[in-house]
């Protein structure tokens, strides 16, 4: 096994078990492989909103790349609220492959690279906001 992934998963599942905004967090897979981890997990808020996580990280000689990330926040009735994502499917955006869908599949706007620390943050900005 690999130290440096395994504790990275670790990491991430503590981080969403602690979060104050968790209801329930469901892990659907967890693991690491030959210089690879990833994950899928769900993560039901207190407002009923739903937060789907995957990320799937290379170790490399520097440090862990994220290869894939897609983290998808929707409403109880299952509506978009928004997606970071880094499918390489908006050659427009200006940060390509990393985008953002906001609201719809179509309202797409250029993001920098998000992990799930850092999608928690701006989950935590909105969700104070509304609570304002």
């Amino acid at each position: 096994m690999n130290d440096v992934l395994e504790q990275w998963l670790s990491n991430i599942e503590a981080r969403l078990l602690s979060w104050q905004h968790s209801r329930q967090v469901v892990v659907l897979y967890a693991e690491t492989s030959d210089g690879v981890a990833q994950y899928r997990m769900r993560v039901i808020l207190l407002d009923g909103s739903l937060l789907q996580c995957v990320e799937r990280v290379l170790q490399l000689s520097d440090g862990l790349f994220t290869e894939k990330y897609s983290f998808h926040w929707q409403r109880p009735d299952g509506s978009l609220i928004c997606r970071w994502d880094n499918a390489p499917h908006h050659l427009e955006i200006a940060s390509f492959p990393h985008h953002l869908h906001e609201s719809d599949e179509q309202h797409v706007l250029a993001h920098e690279a998000v992990d799930i620390f850092g999608v928690l943050e701006l989950m935590e900005q909105v969700l104070a906001e509304k609570a304002a």
